[in-house]
């Protein structure tokens, strides 16, 4: 008689829940949300990912977080950081810092430089390994390129590559290094298990940089003075095809192949541009302008935008790769330089 009482079972029906009950799983739901917030913010490596570009005339790194195009932190690191890369898992960002002679180790999650490792003369560029486990270093000053034992810190080899190297790439498989040489206008192909030069493949004048395909087969290496783009077959240690960047007062520099091989990116420097390139057909596609000078440039892990260091600017563009076009602008610190993508 006078209803039901709560949590009484309706005839044939499941028992109802209470107001209250519904009160109190709101508001777990909501005490969830909010520690996962704080977890997030209280540690970085669980958000992400980031994009961390050096600064080389402020001495920092400008972390920009890829899903708001924010900047969420700048870390000072040390003076004139050039080069920057992360180890395989995203918790060690690695910076070359040349007029201190080192690689500055960072705490993704602490963003703080935990160690200075020594890295020969002048250290300009460098690759990671893909285990994780090694660096690869181009030292400009003294024509050679180091290896360095990440774990223990230390030198292992130095190799002699051509006069003044600059920009270095392991490939995928992690066999062979490439260290582009700006004076002799080389590059050097070296086999990491016994530290030895494999080849010497002549390329444009002044080439920059150097980024393989995912596959390993190809390489495409960007060379300043002449212009041009150089690709190369990997297995033959031959150059195949010749791309000109034809753009008034282009310097190509920064270069990067999407994941899935289709397209390769160039900053072409003083054109003020990114060119790019049908990987297939070796064609420019056309050219995406951007901030003033751009020189690193990197790509998202599923291949969705591009982040262009403009170093005299001092700002990131961010290009949709979906239509080729510059969609947002990021204040970055003096001298954007390097441009590294992860966790």
């Amino acid at each position: 008689m006078g209803g039901e009482r709560k949590g009484e079972r309706r005839c044939g029906g499941a028992p109802r829940v209470g107001r209250g009950v519904v009160i109190v799983r709101r508001l777990t739901l909501s005490g969830v949300a909010l520690v996962v917030l704080f977890l997030v913010a209280s540690n970085p490596a669980l958000a992400g990912p980031y994009a961390y570009v050096s600064n080389e005339r402020s001495n920092d790194v400008t972390v920009i977080d890829v899903a708001t195009d924010r900047v969420v932190a700048t870390i000072p690191v040390g003076d004139r950081p050039r080069g920057i890369g992360l180890s395989p898992d995203g918790r060690t960002l690695y910076v070359a810092l040349g007029e201190e002679d080192v690689i500055a180790a960072v705490d993704v999650a602490a963003r703080k430089v935990v160690a200075k490792i020594p890295a020969g003369s002048d250290p300009e560029a460098f690759a990671v390994s893909p285990d994780g486990s090694k660096l690869y270093v181009s030292n400009e000053d003294a024509n050679t390129a180091s290896v360095i034992d990440t774990k223990t810190q230390k030198l292992i080899a130095t190799v002699p590559v051509g006069i003044e190297p600059e920009g270095v790439a392991v490939s995928p498989d992690g066999r062979l290094v490439y260290v582009t040489a700006e004076t002799t206008h080389t590059v050097t192909v070296i086999d990491t298990a016994s530290s030895t030069v494999l080849a010497t493949i002549l390329v444009g004048s002044r080439p920059r940089e150097a980024a393989f395909t995912p596959d390993g087969s190809r390489a495409y290496v960007t060379a300043e003075i002449g212009g041009i783009v150089s690709v190369i077959d990997v297995k033959r240690h031959a150059v195949v095809a010749t791309l000109k960047i034809e753009r008034p007062g282009a310097k190509p520099k920064g270069v990067v192949v999407g994941p899935d091989g289709k397209r390769a990116y160039v900053a072409t420097g003083a054109s003020n541009d990114v060119a790019v390139i049908d990987t297939a057909a070796h064609t420019i596609l056309k050219y995406v302008p951007v901030g003033r000078r751009p020189w690193g440039i990197a790509v998202t892990p599923d291949g969705r935008k591009l982040y262009v260091a403009n170093g005299v600017s001092d700002d990131v563009s961010v290009i949709d790769t979906a239509t080729e076009r510059a969609v947002a602008t990021i204040p970055a610190g003096k001298g954007p330089w390097g441009v590294v993508i992860g966790p």
